[in-house]
C-alpha cells in the first residue's frame, strides 16, 4: 500500500513538472542586441555610412578619451534618456571592454523595440589597441582610454519577473530544455537551486554577457560563478524556480 502510494505521488510530481515545462516553453524570450566587430564599423566609416557611438561609461572616463563623435550616456541613465537615441541609423554602444555596461545598455534599448542597436566587440580598449582615432575633451592632454574604475557598482533594472509560487524540481536533463533559445525560458542552477534569468538584460538568447560564448542557460553554473568576479550576488534579483535533482 505504501509503495503504491509513493508511485502515485511520484507520478503526480512528474506530471506537474511536465505540464509546467510545457506552459513555460510558450513564453517568449526578450530581444538581444547583437555585437558588431571593429572591422565592420571601420567598413561603415569607409563607406560613409552614418552611425552613432554611445559611450556608456562615467563622464570622467568619457572626458579622458572616447571614440570619434561619441555621445556620453552612462549605462544606468540610458532607460531614462532613450529619446536621445536616434532611430534612423545604427547606434553602437561601448564601454571599456564591452563587458557588462554596454550590453546592458544596448539590451535596454532592444527592450524598447529598437532594432538598430549594437554592442562594440572589445569596447574602447580594443578600438584603441587597433590604432583607431581617440578623442578627448581636454586639448591640453593626450586622449586616452582609462582603465575601468575599480569602484564600479552595478546598477541594474530588469523587466518584470515571473513569480513561482509553486516550486518544481528538475533533473539536469530537464534543465537543458530551458536554454533561452527559440522562445524558451532561460534557467540556470547554482548550488542546487534553479533560477529564472529570462528577463535579465545580461542573459539574452540563452547566453550570458560578458561570457563571450562560454556561459549558457540550461546548465548548472555553480563552478562558473565561483570563478567569476561577482559570484552569485546578483542572483537575488531573480526568482527561484525550484531545485536541481539528480
Amino acid at each position: 500500500m505504501i509503495k503504491k502510494l509513493m508511485l502515485i505521488i511520484v507520478g503526480n510530481v512528474l506530471c506537474f513538472n511536465a505540464a509546467f515545462a510545457e506552459e513555460t516553453v510558450s513564453d517568449s524570450t526578450l530581444p538581444k542586441a547583437p555585437y558588431v566587430s571593429i572591422q565592420t564599423v571601420k567598413q561603415w566609416q569607409s563607406a560613409g555610412r552614418e552611425f552613432l557611438f554611445v559611450d556608456v561609461r562615467r563622464p570622467d572616463e568619457y572626458k579622458a578619451g572616447h571614440l570619434p563623435k561619441a555621445v556620453n550616456i552612462p549605462y544606468d541613465q540610458v532607460e531614462n534618456r532613450k529619446k536621445e537615441i536616434p532611430l534612423d541609423r545604427p547606434v553602437v554602444f561601448y564601454c571599456t571592454q564591452s563587458t557588462w555596461r554596454a550590453p546592458y545598455a544596448a539590451n535596454v534599448m532592444a527592450d524598447a523595440g529598437l532594432n538598430n542597436v549594437y554592442v562594440l566587440e572589445g569596447g574602447a580598449s580594443a578600438w584603441n589597441a587597433g590604432g583607431q582615432e581617440i578623442q578627448g575633451d581636454d586639448p591640453a592632454q593626450k586622449a586616452a582610454i582609462v582603465p575601468k574604475p575599480k569602484d564600479l557598482t552595478p546598477n541594474f533594472k530588469h523587466p518584470p519577473i515571473r513569480e513561482y509560487k509553486i516550486k518544481m524540481s528538475l533533473t539536469r536533463a530537464q534543465l537543458k530544455e530551458f536554454d533561452g533559445k527559440n522562445g524558451r525560458p532561460a534557467y540556470i542552477a547554482v548550488n542546487g537551486q534553479i533560477y529564472d534569468v529570462t528577463v535579465s538584460r545580461l542573459w539574452r538568447a540563452g547566453e550570458h554577457d560578458p561570457s563571450h560564448g562560454e556561459v549558457y542557460a540550461g546548465k548548472d553554473l555553480t563552478v562558473e560563478l565561483e570563478k567569476s568576479p561577482h559570484g552569485d550576488k546578483h542572483l537575488k534579483d531573480f526568482p527561484v524556480v525550484g531545485s536541481l535533482i539528480d
